[in-house]
């Protein structure tokens, strides 16, 4: 009977030291796992942030579109504006092709200022390295940790515990250093970043003033060009020569050829005059 009952007792604090194996073992792999997907959400949320980084930068840099559409707004108009005028008569369509040639062509417009933008090349050369090396230690390091533990402590439930609980440690200390240098390498990179877009646009800006520039100065002249028509009163002047304010008319009559001298047609004429126009009236 004591026989018996000495085996029910074993086999019962066997059952229990199974049992408690069992849950020690449960609450490892619970463990574990939870850590997993802390380090699984830990990665996703560093590839949020570059994938954001990334689409910020390209929408700044888009701004350089707008302008260039922009732009090409006002060059279609001002083609508009002129093709009729060449229509109209010689002279006009000579004034359009004396000053329409400084115009840019939509398509050299464009490339201009789109040329401005720059890249976000090697701007995130730091942080997604440090990415790429906390990735990888989930995969290898830890990965290899663990199995080492299982080999080593197949059935000393304690050292395989406190091996467990030393590779995760190890694994959280690796993570907040990673992280910490990430947000680091972050800021630094939107000071590049911000640097470039701040390029981009300040060249862009230039180039749609001086296309603009271009522009109005072309319309001006040719505008210019046509009402001087009006002004020399005969298509045989020169379209390339604008009208000048200071006129001396002078009469058929003052000029005899029988008379080595005439009225002095000079008698207006200051030093602050940058030209003077001789008309000869009958």
């Amino acid at each position: 009977m004591s026989s018996f009952l000495g085996v029910a007792i074993s086999l019962a604090l066997l059952s229990l030291v199974v049992g408690q194996a069992t849950n020690v073992s449960q609450s490892m792999d619970l463990y574990i796992l939870q850590n997993q997907r802390q380090y699984d959400a830990k990665i996703k949320q560093l590839e949020d942030q570059l994938a954001n980084f990334r689409i910020l930068f390209n929408k700044r840099i888009e701004a350089l579109t707008v302008q260039a559409d922009s732009m090409q707004l006002k060059l279609e108009q001002a083609s508009a504006h002129l093709d009729p005028i060449t229509l109209i008569d010689s002279w006009s369509k000579q004034c359009v092709q004396n000053y329409s040639g400084t115009i840019p062509t939509v398509s050299a417009a464009r490339t201009s200022i789109t040329n401005c933008a720059e890249n976000i090349n090697g701007v995130l050369n730091s942080p997604e390295s440090t990415y790429n090396t906390l990735n990888s230690y989930y995969k290898n390091n830890l990965k290899n940790g663990l199995a080492q533990c299982v080999k080593l402590h197949p059935t000393a439930q304690l050292n395989y515990t406190l091996c467990v609980t030393k590779v995760i440690g190890d694994a959280n200390k690796y993570t907040v250093t990673s992280q910490n240098n990430f947000n680091n390498y972050l800021k630094s990179s939107e000071c590049t970043a911000e640097n470039r877009v701040r390029s981009s646009w300040q060249c862009s800006f230039g180039q749609v003033y001086s296309i603009t520039s271009r522009v109005e100065v072309a319309l001006q002249l040719i505008d210019t060009c046509i009402a001087n028509r009006l002004v020399c009163g005969s298509i045989t002047c020169s379209v390339d020569k604008p009208s000048c304010p200071n006129v001396a008319n002078v009469t058929l009559a003052e000029i005899n050829p029988q008379n080595d001298t005439i009225r002095n047609p000079f008698t207006f004429v200051t030093n602050s005059m940058n030209c003077v126009e001789f008309r000869l009236n009958r």
